[in-house]
C-alpha cells in the first residue's frame, strides 16, 4: 500500500525496524474492518458499532503520515521527474484497478462491490473514477493528489503547509464538509498526515527511535480521551478527530517499535512490505466470500457471527497473499510497462524501474538517520 523501497538492511540494524511493521497492522486492520463491514450488508452483525468511528483512526493516517515521510524530497524535485518517479505510477495503477475492477463485476454479476457508492457496473463508473472516486481505489488517487499538491506547496513556510493541510482535515473529520463520496471526504480529512510525514520525515525518526515506555504511556492517554469524545459523538468538534487520530498513529507506531523484536510478529512486517498487493487484491477476496456466505441465509447468534468474520478475516490475508503470489510475475499489474515510462526495455535508463514492482509506489530513498527534506504521511 504504502511503500517505501528496500527497506531490509535498515531494519535489520533497528533503525526504522517499525516502518514495516506498522503498515502491516495498519493493513490487517484495514482487512478486519472492510471484512465486517461487508458482512454486515448479509446481516451478519458487525462487532464494532460506534467504534467504527475509533476503529478508522489508526491505518489510513499511518499509511499517509508514513507515505509522506518517504515523500519529504519529492518537494524539490522538477515536475517532468515527480511525473516520471512517482505520480505516473500512482495514476496508472488507480486507472488501471479500477478497471480490473469493473470487469471483475461484468464477469461475476450480483455481487455488492460498493458501499453506498456508485456501483461498479454502472456506466458512469469508470468515466468519473477521477472526479468520483469509488470506495475501493480511492487511496491510489489520494496518494497522487497528495503527491502533487504537496509538490505545489513544498516551497511555502512549513507553517503555512500544515495549517493549511489541518485546516482541510478538520473540515472533513468534523464534518463541517461532506462531499457525499467516501474517497472525497477520505482525501479531505487525511491531506494533513501527508503534509506532516513529508514536513517532519527526519524529526520522526527521531523521535520514534528515542521514545520511552512514557511516551506512550502519554499516547495512550490522549488516545482514550480523543476514543471516549468520539463514542460519545462528539466527533463534531474540531479537531478531536484529528487529535485522536495522530494519537492513535503515534500508539500503534510505537508498539510496532517495541514488538518487532518478537518473532510471532513477524508476520506484522510480512504484511507491510506487501501490503499494496493485499490492498489491490483483498476486497476480491472479501466480496466473493460474503456472497457465498449471504447464499445461506445467516440468522445466527452473535457468538457465531463472530467467529465467521475472525475466520474471514485470517482466510482473507492468507488469499491474498497467494493471490499475490500468483500474479506477482505480471508486473504490469502493480508497475507501468516501460513504453509508459518513456524508457526502452533494454540498455541504461536513466531512472530505471524497481526491480520490485511494489516498489513504484514510492521509490527507493536512504532509510537513514539523516535528513532528507530540505525544509525542516
Amino acid at each position: 500500500m504504502v511503500l517505501t523501497g528496500d527497506t531490509t538492511a535498515t531494519t535489520t540494524s533497528g533503525r526504522l525496524a517499525w516502518v514495516d511493521p506498522s503498515k502491516g497492522l495498519a493493513m490487517f486492520m484495514v482487512i478486519a474492518y472492510h471484512v465486517t463491514l461487508y458482512l454486515k450488508t448479509e446481516d451478519v452483525d458487525a462487532v464494532l458499532g460506534r467504534a467504527k468511528a475509533v476503529f478508522e483512526l489508526f491505518p489510513m493516517p499511518a499509511f499517509f503520515l508514513i507515505a509522506g515521510m518517504f515523500a519529504a524530497r519529492q518537494g524539490q524535485t522538477s515536475f517532468p521527474a515527480l511525473w516520471k518517479r512517482r505520480l505516473l505510477s500512482l495514476l496508472y495503477l488507480y486507472v488501471l484497478w479500477s478497471v480490473i475492477r469493473t470487469a471483475f463485476y461484468f464477469i461475476v454479476p450480483g455481487l455488492n462491490g460498493e458501499l453506498g457508492e456508485i456501483p461498479a457496473t454502472d456506466p458512469l463508473a469508470l468515466p468519473l473514477i477521477l472526479f468520483w472516486p469509488s470506495s475501493s481505489y480511492w487511496f491510489l488517487y489520494a496518494l497522487f493528489l497528495f503527491t502533487l499538491f504537496r509538490w505545489l506547496i513544498a516551497r511555502f513556510p512549513v507553517w503555512a503547509q500544515l495549517a493549511g493541510a489541518g485546516a482541510v482535515s478538520t473540515l472533513f473529520t468534523s464534518g463541517l464538509v461532506d462531499a457525499h463520496n467516501i474517497g472525497w471526504n477520505r482525501v479531505g480529512a487525511l491531506f494533513f498526515f501527508f503534509v506532516f510525514g513529508a514536513v517532519f520525515s527526519r524529526h520522526i525518526r527521531v523521535v520514534v527511535d528515542r521514545a520511552r515506555l512514557v511516551h506512550l504511556g502519554i499516547a495512550l492517554a490522549a488516545l482514550a480521551l480523543s476514543t471516549a469524545l468520539i463514542v460519545l459523538d462528539l466527533s463534531w468538534i474540531p479537531l478531536v478527530v484529528l487529535v485522536g487520530q495522530l494519537a492513535a498513529v503515534a500508539v500503534g507506531i510505537l508498539v510496532c517499535r517495541y514488538v518487532v523484536r518478537f518473532r510471532p510478529f513477524g508476520i506484522l512486517s510480512t504484511m507491510g512490505r506487501a501490503s499494496l498487493k493485499l490492498y489491490l487484491l483483498h476486497l476480491y477476496v472479501i466480496v466473493s466470500a460474503t456472497a457465498l456466505i449471504g447464499l445461506l441465509d445467516p440468522a445466527w447468534p452473535r457468538w457465531v457471527d463472530v467467529c465467521v468474520q475472525t475466520v474471514l478475516v485470517v482466510v482473507t490475508v492468507a488469499a491474498s497473499f497467494g493471490l499475490a503470489r500468483l500474479t506477482s510475475r505480471v508486473r504490469w499489474l502493480y508497475a507501468p510497462p516501460a513504453f509508459l515510462r518513456g524508457t526502452r526495455r533494454r540498455g541504461t535508463q536513466r531512472h530505471p524501474a524497481p526491480s520490485d514492482p511494489e516498489a513504484a509506489v514510492t521509490p527507493p530513498v536512504a532509510l537513514t538517520s539523516q535528513p532528507v527534506d530540505g525544509s525542516q504521511r
